[in-house]
């Protein structure tokens, strides 16, 4: 196998696959602003591709290596990849991983989720209403 020589991490190849089936809406979630929006995954791919290749016995260290399972990666994880995910603008995507750290551990999906509620709560209190039912989001469903 060749080595990664590029220094190309494994959830780049996962994204770069990935990233034309993601459904980014036209908005916020939380402000409804249409601009600088970015895609937040409530499960941090990183933690779960090096979680999911260790599971299974997988070597991900070369470009070889990811590219022979990323598509199953994919499959496995697809929820968490296009559903647990949220369109956020790069000012409340920055204000969350401030709160959650670059990489969000395991098991703060939900508080995340809660985190993403109150903001948008905040604003609609403002006088602002957003309906809920406008993200595409997988979470909408439990609020």
């Amino acid at each position: 196998m060749a080595a990664n020589t590029n220094k190309r991490i494994a959830v780049k190849w996962i994204r770069d696959r990935a990233k034309s089936a993601y459904e980014k809406q036209d908005h916020c979630y939380i402000c409804n602003t249409q601009a600088e929006l970015e895609l937040h995954h409530t499960h941090s791919i990183t933690t779960l591709v090096n979680a999911w290749a260790a599971r299974m016995s997988y070597d991900i260290s070369t470009d070889d290596g990811i590219l022979a399972v990323r598509d199953e990666f994919i499959d496995t994880h697809r929820s968490e990849l296009y559903d647990q995910v949220y369109t956020l603008c790069n000012r409340h995507h920055i204000q969350l991983h401030g709160v959650y750290g670059k990489t969000p551990m395991t098991g703060s999906e939900t508080k995340q989720v809660r985190w993403i509620e109150l903001q948008r709560d905040k604003i609609a209190g403002g006088g602002q209403p957003i309906p809920k039912t406008s993200s595409g989001s997988f979470f909408s469903q439990f609020t």
